[in-house]
Parts: structure tokens; C-alpha cells; sequence
């Protein structure tokens, strides 16, 4: 298992420094079934909010992997949080093994919920750099303390702790994606690119029509279309400032936890998965990353080491990204054994398939068990190759 931020002595708000940091933090790992490797690198930006979490072995017994990527902004703390907390709630939850998509869409919200506590409180100010605890501390009580401070858009930098997230679930024959973010999920199938994702911004037609309809405005600032002129993703981790609208769900909120949830089945035309931060989908396209990475297979490079040169093509002049960058590749072996019952992700009582609706109250039910809770870059031209 593997969950990883990458500190460095750098601390402060993520500014874009003059000369990238290239070292990079590279993992690798396997079982019979999968192979991956993710590797990480603070790039342009003065410091490093990334972080991630690969286990290859989540559950022996289901035969059920879990991966992770989660682009924090505004500090380190809730990505570094996710990385330790989000594949153990999905691991808890009383329908991990009978309905998968619900475990983890509830994850997402139980992320929130952890984080309002005083426990919660307390590991996130620990995360924060070593020469800005003051500051960071500050700025997490302000996050966690969001849906009840008045005066909290008169407050530059409070409550601007969050982090957006892409997971990917695989058990047996099927890959269960939920992502909240801009972060992105891309299945290789036979060199075709297969997007499991859809980029959560506040341009999206739903995505403002919920933004709107929760009192907040879309703002396009910088070429980007963004929450009251501040946040420019819709669907994030943390970031309470944008949710305080006491008459609203949390799946309401302008800005929401709530996940995209896309099951795919494993076949034998399914060669690999990738996962990646925006700072990587910046600068180049779905399918010519594809292609890179199978280039890069056949020439017998091994997947840590074409992790890592895909960042630093990256980071290549004219065009760089100047963001964070951490990318996730998950390679089948061969098409996985369906796991045994009652561990179909998505399989009610008896083989059926349970009813969205059902799912979904499943989630609320979940929820309701628990007491609730009372920067970014201009986007560049990008790389097909």
C-alpha cells in the first residue's frame, strides 16, 4: 500500500516559481491480477498539494484494488487527508461487499463529514508545512468552521482548503470510477482512449444551474468560468467557504463533494488505466496519452519510469504546465477473474442489479447514520502528438 504527498521546504500559498523542482516520488507495485506504478513531481508550482494513494490489495478476499489521485489546493491538507482516510471509509462501509458504487460514492461525502470534527480538525492542521503552521491552522479552522462564519467572503484565503478527487475501484471484472473535480480517468482499449470522466467546472450548463441555484454566481475570470469569481472547479473535497447554504444537502451545494460514479466492465481489449491531476490533462490530449503510454510499453519501458517521462515531457518549453503533476497507470494483466458473490460491485440479492434510486438511498441511509455537519491556471494549448 501506498499513500504518498511529496513535501518540500518551500511553504505558502502554491505560486509559480521561476525553475521547475524535477525530482519526482515514484511507486510501483503488483499482484496477480494488476500492475501500476504513479509518480509524482511539484513542477513550477512553489510547493506541493498533490497527493495519492495506491493499494493494490484493498481486500484479498474480494480481490479488490484501490487507487486514488487528489489535486489539493489552497495547502496540502485535505489531498493528504483523502490519501489516508478515502480508500479505509470505502474498505468500512456495510455495503462494501454486496454494492461497491455505493461505498464509494459515500466516501466522498463521509470526507466532509470527518473533517467538521474536532478529531478531523486536529490531523488536518498537522499537515500543514512546517514553516506555516500558524497560518495553515488559521486557515483550517476557518475551512472547517465555513458554513458558520457570516463574514466569511470578506476573509481572503479562509475557508480555501480543499482538494478534488478521482478514485478508481476494481474488483473482479469491473472498474467503479468516482471523481469529483478535474482530475480524469482514461481506459485504453485496444490504443482506443475511453474517457470514464467528466471534468467538473463551473461553465458546466448543471454545474451552474446548481451554482445558481444555491444563491452563488459564475464569475469568468482569467478565461475560466469560476464560483463567485474564486474556485474554478464545481465538485471538490473540503472548501467549506462554498458550502453554507443551510437549507441545501450537500449534494446541493454550489460547490459539492457529491461524485460522478461510472462502472466499466474489464474485457480482454482492456489494456490500461490512467489516472491524472489537471496539471498533466493541461497540456496534452486523452488520446495522445494513449498512445505515449503504449509506445512507451512496447518499447519495454517499465511503468514507473513511463510515469515519470510523461512528466517531464510535461514540463517541456514551449507549452509547459506549471502546475503540480501526479499520473496513476493501472495495468490488467489479463481480463481478472469475476469475483465471487455477493462481491459484485453493483449486484443486489440474488444477481439483480439494483435500481439507481436504490443506490442512492442506500447513500442517504449511510449518511444519515453519521451527524451531519451543522488558483488556478490559464488553460494552454494542448499536445495531441
Amino acid at each position: 500500500m501506498h499513500l504518498t504527498h511529496h513535501r518540500q521546504a518551500n511553504s505558502g500559498m502554491s505560486t509559480i516559481s521561476r525553475e521547475p523542482v524535477l525530482s519526482k516520488t515514484t511507486e510501483r507495485g503488483e499482484n496477480d491480477r494488476l500492475e501500476y506504478a504513479v509518480s509524482s513531481m511539484q513542477g513550477y508550482r512553489a510547493n506541493m498539494e498533490d497527493a495519492h494513494a495506491a493499494v493494490g490489495d484493498l481486500d484479498v478476499s474480494t480481490a479488490t484494488s484501490f487507487f486514488g489521485v487528489y489535486d489539493g489546493h489552497g495547502g496540502p491538507a485535505v489531498s493528504m487527508f483523502c490519501a489516508k482516510h478515502f480508500h479505509l471509509e470505502v474498505q468500512k462501509h456495510p455495503h462494501f461487499n454486496d454494492s461497491l458504487r455505493i461505498a464509494v460514492e459515500s466516501a466522498f461525502f463521509r470526507m466532509d463529514q470527518m473533517m467538521m470534527t474536532e478529531e478531523g480538525r486536529r490531523e488536518l492542521s498537522e499537515y500543514s508545512p512546517a514553516n506555516n503552521n500558524a497560518n495553515m491552522n488559521s486557515t483550517v479552522k476557518d475551512m472547517l468552521l465555513g458554513c458558520a462564519c457570516v463574514n466569511m467572503k470578506r476573509r481572503p484565503g479562509a475557508a480555501d482548503v480543499g482538494s478534488t478527487a478521482c478514485v478508481a475501484v476494481i474488483r473482479g471484472n469491473q472498474i467503479i470510477v468516482g471523481n469529483a473535480g478535474d482530475c480524469r480517468c482514461v481506459l485504453s482499449r485496444n490504443g482506443q482512449a475511453t474517457v470514464l470522466t467528466t471534468d467538473h467546472k463551473p461553465s458546466v450548463p448543471a454545474e451552474r444551474r446548481r451554482i445558481e441555484n444555491a444563491g452563488r454566481s459564475v464569475v469568468v475570470t482569467g478565461g475560466a468560468g469560476r464560483i463567485d469569481g474564486g474556485i474554478a472547479v464545481s465538485r471538490s473535497i473540503g472548501d467549506m467557504r462554498y458550502k453554507s447554504n443551510s437549507r441545501l444537502t450537500p449534494a446541493l451545494q454550489a460547490l459539492t463533494c457529491s461524485p460522478e460514479i461510472r462502472v466499466e466492465n474489464i474485457t480482454d481489449e482492456t489494456e490500461f488505466l490512467v489516472m491524472a491531476c489537471d496539471g498533466v490533462w493541461d497540456v496534452v490530449l486523452n488520446q495522445g496519452l494513449v498512445e505515449i503510454i503504449r509506445n512507451n510499453m512496447k518499447s519495454g519501458m517499465d511503468l514507473g519510469k513511463n510515469c515519470e517521462a510523461i512528466l517531464d515531457m510535461c514540463v517541456e518549453p514551449p507549452q509547459p504546465s506549471v502546475d503540480n503533476m501526479t499520473i496513476l497507470l493501472v495495468r490488467f494483466k489479463h481480463k481478472a477473474p469475476a469475483a465471487p458473490d455477493p462481491s459484485r460491485a453493483d449486484d443486489g440479492p440474488h444477481g439483480k442489479r439494483k435500481s439507481k434510486a436504490s443506490m442512492e438511498q442506500g447513500v442517504m441511509d449511510n449518511l444519515n447514520k453519521a451527524a451531519p455537519p451543522t488558483a488556478s491556471v490559464k488553460a494552454k494549448p494542448r499536445r495531441s502528438f
